[in-house]
């Protein structure tokens, strides 16, 4: 038997914790509240084994859902979902996504959208890979923090939070400059709305 209702009404955590503990197998749904798809989670036997928002998958895709408070959502039973994955850790995950999420409003709020990013050693040295993506999109002028978020979004394998956590290791270390523009500080990222993939 489906179920289907409001976010309104039970929470994605609400949701995922019914289904774990009733040991379901099936798709979990969530729409915009105009009817868009938002993105999906896959359980067998109450183990969640897939996620999907956007480009993103598995956890970063249960990050990215956890931000969604409204809209729309339905269960069906019938649902071809996924077989032989690794299940994902569903109570961690949405932990894991209330953090980050936390954590993205400081960050937000540090490295606004409209902040302008300057390199300032062309001997920068990257200490992962999306240093080395962040890098690599701002080249030798000058970008908005909106514009590298958006290039290090492009592989469909990070999101807002990883991008903003690596200019910020970059600034700690005194390779790049972000120059905040008068009144873009306090969480006027991108307008006052996250990436695509977290604004539902």
């Amino acid at each position: 038997m489906g179920l289907s209702g409001s976010l309104d009404e039970l929470s994605l955590s609400d949701l995922v914790d019914l289904t774990t503990y009733a040991g379901k197998t099936g798709r979990l749904t969530l729409r915009d509240p105009s009817g868009d798809l938002i993105g999906t989670l896959d359980f067998r036997d109450g183990r969640l084994v897939d996620a999907r928002c956007g480009d993103l998958r598995g956890e970063k895709a249960v990050y990215a859902l956890v931000a969604v408070e409204q809209g729309l959502f339905e269960f069906d039973p019938r649902a071809d979902v996924a077989t032989g994955g690794v299940p994902l850790a569903a109570t961690s995950a949405l932990m894991e996504g209330m953090r980050r999420l936390d954590e993205l409003q400081k960050l937000r709020e540090e490295l606004p959208a409209p902040a302008r990013v300057r390199l300032l050693s062309r001997d920068a040295t990257p200490a992962d890979a999306l240093e080395a993506r962040v890098l690599g999109y701002l080249g030798p002028g000058v970008r908005s923090v909106g514009d590298i978020v958006d290039g290090v979004l492009v592989g469909g394998d990070a999101d807002e939070y990883d991008a903003l956590m690596a200019l910020r290791r970059l600034v700690d270390r005194g390779l790049v400059e972000v120059m905040v523009p008068p009144g873009a500080a306090g969480g006027v990222g991108r307008g006052g709305t996250p990436q695509p993939e977290l604004e539902r």
